[in-house]
């Protein structure tokens, strides 16, 4: 029942209603994955699934630098935040960013401080995300029409998942 797209399939879902190119300023040096550049600055912001609100590139930019603000952090952490890219969030609160090498992290908005020892890798790169965003959305189209999920399913989900990476699925900060 659960199916987890190809990279190509996401990329043409998401931009289906490609909007004008909205480049990152020029001040940015992030090192970015091409695909997610590809992709964001093509879009308007999209929630993908109720846990995966995808920014474009002026939004990214904009949490990114207010996230960068050295008062939010701990003051072991005001370097490192340098490192970090907030590229998404989902309906609480809580943030998806990913590090200077493309690694994918999940920051949950109740942590006591805001540092990067409370960054949640979940063994996603970008392209690893997306997959798993999408593979979210079928959860919620279940969830839409049936109202709960069986056991099956839910064995059925945490199986798949852990194709996407096992980490997510160990790690996976949200309830089935």
């Amino acid at each position: 029942m659960f199916t987890i797209l190809s990279i190509q399939n996401i990329k043409e879902k998401l931009i289906i209603n490609k909007q004008s190119i909205k480049n990152f300023p020029k001040s940015v040096s992030f090192p970015f994955a091409e695909l997610y550049k590809d992709i964001v600055t093509q879009i308007k912001t999209v929630e993908i699934s109720s846990e995966c609100i995808l920014f474009d590139s002026v939004e990214s930019f904009n949490q990114t630098k207010e996230f960068s603000n050295p008062d939010y952090w701990s003051e072991n952490s005001k370097e490192t935040i340098k490192n970090f890219w907030f590229f998404a969030q989902n309906g609480q609160g809580d943030f998806w960013l990913f590090d200077n090498e493309n690694k994918v992290y999940f920051y949950d908005h109740n942590q006591e401080e805001m540092c990067t020892q409370n960054f949640t890798d979940l063994g996603l790169n970008f392209e690893k995300w997306l997959q798993f965003a999408y593979f979210n959305k079928q959860l919620d189209e279940i969830y839409e029409t049936e109202d709960e999920i069986s056991e099956e399913l839910k064995t059925e989900y945490k199986q798949r998942l852990e194709e996407i990476s096992g980490l997510l699925l160990e790690k996976h900060p949200f309830e089935i």
